[in-house]
């Protein structure tokens, strides 16, 4: 199924950017069924680590339109493959990582803090490792996990849905959009998509712009 985007698609778009059909998948957990989020296939079957899954997750609201072929000519991007197991065992991963670094957890200094703010600036954490170092970021993975309704690790996924959304990537291979109600720019994803070699080679694949570095 492909999700119908919200705004009109123009010669702009179609200049500044080369637009692909991207494998997300909608799931919700058995802790809050009600609740649907995006999951991005790509990431999933192709990140060495946890941390840009869980970053890149967005939640999915039922309102939009779901067709049965692209609704906009584009490429069609095949991910290898990441099912509700391997999805589930990522975001596992990373509650058991904060729920470990919490329960050893020392009193936080404002000196420290201060630190892991200037960390945060110079430098996004692109390892769970590194952001389960910095007290700052480990707080944020706390607040998505409680988000997405994951506070223990008897949860489970209890939908999971295959979808395509159109995405359109800058030229210069710095931007990277999504378009559902509106065109969104996803700036986690220009930093654990765009900058990970075997993504890069999938657009490449695919004849989106850009050339590895």
């Amino acid at each position: 199924m492909f999700l119908k985007p919200g705004v009109k698609i123009d010669a702009a778009d179609q200049r500044k950017l080369l637009l692909a059909w991207w494998p997300f998948s909608i799931i919700s957990f058995d802790s809050c069924p009600e609740n649907m989020f995006l999951v991005d296939l790509v990431i999933a079957s192709e990140s060495k680590d946890p941390l840009p899954l869980i970053l890149t997750m967005r939640r999915y609201r039922d309102r939009y339109t779901l067709e049965p072929s692209p609704p906009v000519e584009a490429p069609i991007v095949v991910a290898r493959g990441a099912g509700p197991t391997q999805i589930l065992e990522s975001i596992l991963k990373i509650y058991r990582g904060v729920r470990e670094k919490v329960e050893k957890e020392e009193e936080i200094d404002i000196r420290s803090l201060r630190k892991a703010a200037i960390q945060m600036r110079i430098r996004r954490p692109h390892t769970l490792e590194e952001a389960l170092v910095n007290p700052i970021t480990r707080g944020i993975l706390s607040e998505i996990l409680s988000s997405i309704c994951v506070k223990g690790e008897d949860v489970r996924i209890s939908s999971y849905i295959p979808i395509y959304i159109l995405i359109g990537v800058s030229r210069n291979r710095k931007e990277f959009y999504i378009y559902v109600e509106r065109r969104l720019r996803s700036t986690n994803h220009e930093i654990y998509a765009l900058e990970v070699k075997e993504i890069r080679e999938i657009l490449d694949r695919y004849q989106i712009p850009g050339k590895l570095g």
